[in-house]
């Protein structure tokens, strides 16, 4: 099995663990994960960003598959391109199918294949290890609400989350006004470190304006 990265856990905390079904839509999902790898990248050493640009960094390979293939990517445009760029490049239905896949091949999800309504196919993905969601859930809110010391990883997870519109979902007890304030807080904070803090910054506004893009495709598209 290989490591669990930040798409596994993102994946994890979308969907319902009573129905398999996701908690966001796919657009905004599938930046999210591209957000998540390019974060996980940074936190692994292999990418920094500069002026909100991304650079591939460091030469030694991570050993993760997703993560390292990202890297090349990165290493192989001809210019550095920014992450809202990535996020547009990338936000691919095949891309969340395979992080799904992976999932699944993680012991993170179990798929099944259900039904809506008894008449629609649906492909659900459940919580492989019972309680497992509830405890990454559960660690994101000690985080959120102050009780926790946020590392840098939890930091990121919380931010896309924050991005993808999950926050509402998983922590509907707290304000929305009051939940943003304090994940800024989170990213804020001097121990994050100054790398993580501006991918995470820019992983934010390169989601929002790829799901609004998104969005305004489909009301157009229905017109």
């Amino acid at each position: 099995m290989t490591r669990q990265i930040l798409t596994d856990e993102l994946l994890l905390l979308a969907h319902r663990p009573d129905t398999g079904r996701p908690l966001v839509d796919a657009n905004r999902l599938q930046c999210g994960l591209v957000g998540a790898l390019v974060a996980d990248l940074v936190l692994a050493g292999r990418a920094r960003l500069a002026d909100d640009r991304v650079y591939a960094a460091g030469y030694s390979h991570t050993g993760d598959p997703d993560l390292d293939g990202t890297a090349w990517r990165i290493a192989s445009e001809q210019r550095p391109r920014k992450v809202k760029w990535w996020v547009q490049k990338m936000n691919k239905n095949a891309l969340r199918q395979r992080l799904l896949g992976r999932a699944v091949s993680d012991g993170v999800l179990a798929y099944s294949q259900g039904r809506i309504m008894g008449i629609f196919p649906s492909n659900d993905y459940r919580p492989a290890v019972p309680g497992s969601r509830e405890t990454s859930a559960n660690g994101l809110r000690s985080v959120l609400l102050g009780y926790d010391v946020p590392d840098p990883r939890s930091a990121a997870l919380l931010a896309l989350v924050g991005a993808v519109g999950l926050d509402g979902k998983l922590f509907g007890d707290v304000p929305g006004g009051e939940r943003r304030k304090r994940i800024k807080a989170v990213v804020a904070r001097d121990d994050i470190g100054q790398a993580v803090r501006a991918v995470i910054q820019s992983i934010e506004g390169a989601v929002a304006a790829a799901a609004a893009a998104g969005a305004a495709g489909a009301a157009g598209g229905g017109s």
